[in-house]
């Protein structure tokens, strides 16, 4: 039976660490010791063979390892703030999705199911028997098919506005149609401003914009056929709802009410059929959780660590 889920309320502010507030239950842990504090350990980059592609992976400090991938579009950039916060700690690895990135441009077209693979691949060859994965829109649909295919790989599960659904007929039709446009005319100055307007909130835009800029110009640098994969493999991706209730590793879902891209109810979603997921909703901020909410995120992650691994 999907377990009845909880909504918690959020406790910091994207603008820095605060005190620690109850994310799993009025038991849960307080924060380590040094999680308020950012500190910045030496980076390794290591470029990851896979079945047709290699895979830019950047990993830093040590401890428990925290996996995080993120969206389409996105790189590791997405999470530079909450990988900083969290490396203190833990040992932080930074995925480069196939295509994105430092990583390599596949051949062909590939699938979320080639995605979990490379994940798979990536924590075999980091000698990682489990790690707690959290994958940002794309990278949390990767990170639900690692979970089907591999669960003894996961010990916790952390999906940041993303969706278990396949796409509704209608967004599938505006991916098909940005699919043209870029097809035809690539990811110019015009589309780049379109596609952050639709990512970023409007309050983020006003008050950060030399990171959406920096954003725009590593979507912009993008090969025209990475751009068209990830936007394949994400319209034509199918539902994973029905199998959701086979994960059984502890879960946080998170989102914003205001997301134009994930949707509240998908979050909903994924928390009620998930056993032991909770869900978290922020107010405000768009699509770019990682960035606009990491304050936030490194809170929860921080207590979802203390909490489940021991």
């Amino acid at each position: 039976m999907a377990n009845q889920h909880k909504v918690l309320p959020a406790g910091a502010s994207s603008a820095g660490i605060h005190a620690p507030y109850d994310m799993i239950g009025k038991h849960a842990a307080a924060l380590p010791r040094g999680a308020g504090v950012i500190r910045t350990p030496s980076m390794a980059t290591h470029s990851i063979p896979a079945a047709d592609v290699h895979l830019k992976v950047h990993e830093q400090g040590t401890g428990f390892p925290l996996v995080l991938l993120p969206g389409m579009w996105c790189d590791h950039h997405d999470f530079d703030t909450v990988a900083h916060g969290m490396a203190g700690n833990y040992r932080t690895v930074g995925v480069d999705l196939r295509g994105h990135g430092g990583s390599g441009v596949p051949p062909q077209s590939w699938t979320v199911t080639d995605l979990a693979r490379d994940m798979v691949r990536i924590l075999d060859f980091l000698n990682i028997e489990a790690a707690v994965v959290v994958g940002h829109s794309l990278g949390g649909m990767a990170a639900l098919q690692m979970a089907l295919m591999a669960p003894s790989r996961l010990r916790g599960l952390v999906l940041l506005s993303t969706s278990a659904e396949a796409e509704k007929p209608e967004r599938r039709a505006q991916l098909s149609l940005m699919s043209m446009t870029i097809n035809m005319g690539g990811m110019n100055r015009w589309l780049a401003r379109r596609v952050a307007s639709a990512f970023f909130s409007p309050s983020f835009a006003r008050r950060s914009p030399a990171p959406i800029r920096a954003w725009r110009r590593r979507l912009r640098a993008m090969p025209k056929r990475a751009l068209l994969q990830a936007l394949e493999a994400v319209r034509d991706r199918p539902s994973v709802v029905d199998r959701l209730g086979a994960l059984q590793m502890p879960a946080l879902v998170m989102g914003t009410r205001e997301d134009p891209v994930a949707e509240p109810a998908q979050a909903e979603t994924l928390a009620r059929r998930i056993d032991h997921a909770r869900l978290l909703m922020l107010p405000g901020g768009g699509h770019a959780l990682p960035m606009e909410h990491s304050g936030e995120l490194v809170q929860a992650l921080h207590q979802f660590m203390n909490d489940q691994v021991r």
